[in-house]
Parts: C-alpha cells; sequence; structure tokens
C-alpha cells in the first residue's frame, strides 16, 4: 500500500536544533562551530576513541559519555557539538563473541552487522515518510571500527546483566554498530512523554481489570464503550502512564488534535509495514511545543528491531493455545507487539480518532490466556509501580 503521507506537502516543524552544553569544568570554549551533517560525517570516519570521561576536555575524537538505554551507550564527541554518537552494544555483541571462534565466523557476524546498519538506514527513512520533518530526528546508521578497553567492555556486560563467557576476547578495536544523530535541544517544560508499560508484568493490574482492559482495547469498534470517563478509567488501569495525557488533553484541545493526527499516521505506518513504533520506553515520543508554541510529536528513538512486527502474534497465540513453552526472549517480544496495539487502539480513543489497529492472532485467545502465557516472573518486581510514601 502506498504511504498516503508520503510527500504530501507537509509543513516542517520547527524544534530548534542546538549545540550541546558547555563542557562541565568552567574552562573557556575550544569547541568549532557546529558542522553540517555530511561534513560531520565525513570527519568522524573510523577515528573514534571510545572513551568515557568524566572530565569533559576538549581533545580530538574523545568522546564523553552521556548516557545509556537498553540497547545503546551514548556519547558526545567535542569536535562535533550539534551531534551524538550512540553505539549499539547489544547488536554488537555477536561479533564479539566471534572474535574467538575464528576468521570465517568472524566475518559471517561482521557481514550481518552490516546488513543491519543498512536495513536500519532503509527502514528509518520508510518512518520519517509517514511524519513531517522535524519529527523524526536526522541520523545514520554506519558500522566503525572503534578502539576497546577490556575494562569498559566487561563493565557493560555486566550492567546488562549480560553472561561473560570465559574466553572472551576483547581485541584492541573491533567494528561496532553506531548511529550518528543531531543533538536536540528539547524544551524541559511543556512535554508530554507517550510511553505505554507491560500490563502483564504489572502486579497492581488485578485479573479481571486486565481482561476488561485487554478486551476494550483490542476491540475495533470507534466507541465499544459509550461513556467517555468509564472508557478513561479502564485506560488508565491499564496504562498508568496515560493518566497525565488524559488530564491534559481535557484542557487542551490542540494537544488532541495533534493526538488524533500521531496516532492516524502510527497506525498507517504500522497497517503497511507489520512493524511497530517503539513507545515502550520513556522519553522515545514525546509531545512537546516547538519554536512557534505549538505542539507537535517528537519520535526522539521510536525505531524498532524489525523482529517486533504482528507476525509474532499469530505465533505466540497458537503457542500458549496448544500449551507449548516460550523462551524469555520471545515472551519479551510478544509483550512489546500486544502491549503497542492495545497502546495505540487506548491513544486512538482518547484522541476520538476513529482508527483502529486489528492484527490477526490477537483474538485466537483469551485475554487471561495472554496473560497467564506471557508472565516473565523474574520481571515482575521490574514492572510493578513502586509505591511511594505520601507527604504529611
Amino acid at each position: 500500500m502506498q504511504n498516503p503521507f508520503a510527500d504530501n506537502g507537509q509543513v516542517p516543524y520547527t524544534l530548534q536544533v542546538a549545540s550541546l552544553p558547555k563542557a562541565v569544568r568552567k574552562q573557556p570554549s575550544l569547541r568549532t562551530e557546529p558542522l553540517p551533517l555530511a561534513q560531520a560525517l565525513a570527519d568522524f570516519g573510523s577515528q573514534l576513541v571510545m572513551q568515557a570521561s568524566d572530565e569533559c576536555r576538549v581533545l580530538p575524537h574523545i568522546l564523553h559519555l552521556i548516557g545509556k538505554g537498553g540497547e545503546h551507550i551514548v556519547f558526545e564527541d567535542l569536535m562535533f557539538p550539534n551531534f551524538v554518537l550512540k553505539v549499539n552494544f547489544i547488536e554488537s555483541l555477536p561479533l564479539l563473541h566471534a572474535v574467538s571462534r575464528g576468521t570465517a565466523a568472524y566475518e559471517e557476524a561482521l557481514g550481518k552487522l552490516k546488513l543491519k546498519a543498512e536495513e536500519h538506514n532503509k527502514r528509518l527513512k520508510i518512518l520519517q515518510s509517514y511524519f513531517p520533518s522535524g519529527s523524526v530526528p536526522l541520523e545514520l546508521v554506519s558500522v566503525k571500527d572503534i578502539p576497546l578497553n577490556t575494562e569498559v567492555v566487561l563493565s557493560v556486560m555486566k550492567d546488562r546483566n549480560l553472561d561473560i563467557p570465559k574466553n572472551l576476547k576483547v581485541p584492541a578495536s573491533l567494528p561496532l554498530l553506531c548511529t550518528i544523530q543531531r543533538r536536540i535541544d528539547l524544551p524541559k517544560d511543556n512535554r508530554v512523554n507517550i510511553y505505554s508499560s507491560y500490563a502483564e508484568l504489572n502486579r497492581t493490574i488485578l485479573p479481571e481489570y486486565y481482561v476488561q482492559g485487554h478486551d476494550l482495547l483490542v476491540d475495533t469498534e470507534e466507541n465499544p464503550v459509550s461513556d467517555r470517563d468509564e472508557m478513561e478509567k479502564i485506560i488508565a488501569y491499564i496504562y498508568p502512564s496515560l493518566r497525565f495525557l488524559i488530564e491534559k488533553i481535557k484542557a487542551d484541545q490542540e494537544l488532541k488534535e495533534i493526538l488524533f493526527d500521531y496516532v492516524g499516521r502510527v497506525i498507517q505506518y504500522s497497517l503497511d509495514t507489520e512493524e511497530i513504533v517503539d513507545m515502550a520506553g520513556g522519553g522515545n515520543v514525546l509531545f512537546i511545543k516547538n519554536q512557534e508554541q505549538r505542539w507537535q510529536p517528537f519520535l526522539m528513538d521510536a525505531l524498532s528491531p524489525a523482529e517486533l512486527n504482528f507476525k509474532l502474534l499469530k505465533q505466540g497465540a497458537l503457542l500458549i493455545k496448544h500449551q507449548q513453552s516460550v523462551d524469555t526472549h520471545t515472551k519479551a517480544n510478544i509483550l512489546n507487539v500486544i502491549n503497542y496495539l492495545r497502546f495505540v487502539n487506548a491513544l486512538a480513543m482518547l484522541g476520538e480518532n476513529p482508527a483502529r489497529l486489528d492484527v490477526p492472532g490477537v483474538k485466537d485467545i483469551t485475554a487471561m490466556q495472554w496473560r497467564d502465557g506471557l508472565i516473565i516472573e523474574k520481571y515482575l518486581d521490574v514492572y510493578t509501580p513502586k509505591k511511594t510514601k505520601r507527604a504529611s
């Protein structure tokens, strides 16, 4: 199906692109002027040093560690103040493991890593075509040879609770999957975080409420619940992260209209590609006020792994129905897809957009079969909200 949003005269968003903040130390800034993307990519080349620095000294190609997520370790290079470099350590791990298995295994792993980079860039362009320019950040993924430090590598693996092979060899340098991305100056205020959670992993959701929420959000009718207050109550219970948005759109009609437009684009993207938009992590998708003080969606890091697609629901339902064992990795992938489906339909209901996602397989088993079949015991405490003491 042709993308109805592509090349349709969309008005670009006007989110401000700014340089990185000054160095931590109070020293005169020696930074050069921000470079255009093409020049920055050419100068980055392969001359990168994977080194975390707490001093943030202004030296050629020294990467200062500024953050980490589930897959990426994020650095800034002080030579290029308007860009960040994200190293995908998880996707690069197979190549690291292949180092000790010989040349053939190494070359095979390297080839797969390069294909991932090509695939990412193609898929990102498709995602960008569904939204006005400025809502999906400009970035480029490539495989770059980066010097390694054994202590840094082991520290990252321990931080991710990854098994460390006894024969692990950390070479002096290794090609890693890297993303260069513009550093965006996001507003501290006037922002709404659009993120879901995993309802099956939240102990506070009672089974009867889980069933009610699941059945509501896989229903393809425009208004399965006639009373909006009741609908909002059900949605907020199964996805507590939406409570702020629910209250916000009651007082802000413009935000509600942006939500209507955003969810329509997301649904069309998923129907066309059978892939999801990553809204599972906080900060992946935001609604923010731009320079004109108007709301816009900003998909900071919303391109999901290609394997998280709608085929998983049909496969998962079949396994659960026939009481087959499902490994933890597969469960985690299915959890991402089924919660995405329900979460998107919840956004459509809140934004009063009649469009819905109806994915084959999701209704093949009951809500409780999904819940019981996808629970991952070791993650229950991680995804169950912590109780906080009320201030006296």
